[in-house]
């Protein structure tokens, strides 16, 4: 293990307990998730090679989440989100811890004071059924209105094309940001009493990553490093699609990481790094 994933892992440590601390007071119900799931169980902490922090929570808790960290959230972190940054980018949230920086290397010419070391901060919305015409539809529904929010914001979307660019930009300038949001949830979200939940931006595969809400629930509590944190009890169906055979150590050419090109402490520390190898 590299000598700085251990101080970045206790730093993202320091957020994921703010975002426990929160859910315990407004009692809002979320599991660890990916690999910090997997690190829970199989690690009772991070995998050592881990350099990130991923929770989810379903749709009615993360939208309660985001509504109390205006009022509850230290002074220390912001919530970076479509709720709060116009020029946000991604369907999920981010917890940041202020005045550092985790910049990832292929981002290397397009950062700024706001990519700081975070807690990614996953929805999981309801869908009536697996890979059902609903879910796919609502799929169709996320992909494009996410890409038209994706354009909206960025001016390299269509570097390449320069008509596509001055049409989609004409006619999004006059789209407002909040109707597109509205748009999105309308379409996306689900009901509460649907018996399924999935993650849209799944790293693995949407089939994959649709569950039945009572092969999940209830909530547990396990170990993380040195206290205990949220996880659904049923962790294995998640773990099990994501990685297999999950308690299995994987081979060392397959256990990476984010690959860092500018890092800052909260202590003041700055590490750039070498362009990785592959």
């Amino acid at each position: 293990m590299d000598a700085y994933v251990r101080k970045l892992q206790l730093t993202e440590l320091e957020i994921l307990k703010e975002i426990d601390r929160i859910c315990r007071k407004n009692d809002i119900a979320y599991s660890l998730y990916g690999g910090s799931l997997l690190g829970a169980i199989r690690h009772n902490g991070f995998i050592p090679w881990d350099d990130d922090i991923d929770v989810a929570m379903t749709r009615d808790n993360y939208l309660k989440f985001i509504k109390v960290c205006k009022h509850n959230l230290n002074k220390k972190f912001f919530l970076d989100c479509y709720e709060t940054n116009k020029k946000y980018g991604a369907y999920y949230a981010k917890i940041k811890l202020k005045d550092t920086l985790f910049v990832e290397y292929k981002n290397k010419d397009d950062y700024n004071k706001s990519s700081c070391i975070w807690v990614d901060i996953f929805p999981l919305d309801y869908v009536s059924g697996r890979m059902n015409k609903q879910q796919q539809k609502s799929y169709k529904y996320y992909r494009y209105i996410t890409t038209l929010i994706t354009i909206k914001n960025s001016t390299n979307y269509y570097k390449n094309s320069k008509i596509k660019k001055a049409i989609y930009g004409f006619i999004l300038k006059f789209i407002p940001f909040k109707w597109m949001l509205h748009l999105l949830y309308k379409k996306v979200c689900g009901n509460i009493k649907d018996k399924y939940i999935c993650s849209y931006p799944s790293a693995y595969g949407l089939a994959k990553e649709t569950y039945e809400i009572s092969e999940l629930l209830p909530y547990k509590e396990v170990p993380f490093e040195d206290k205990n944190y949220m996880i659904f009890s049923g962790y294995d169906f998640i773990l099990s699609r994501m990685y297999g055979n999950y308690m299995k150590l994987p081979p060392k050419e397959k256990r990476v990481n984010h690959k860092p090109y500018l890092i800052k402490f909260p202590d003041g520390e700055t590490l750039k790094f070498d362009k990785p190898d592959n």
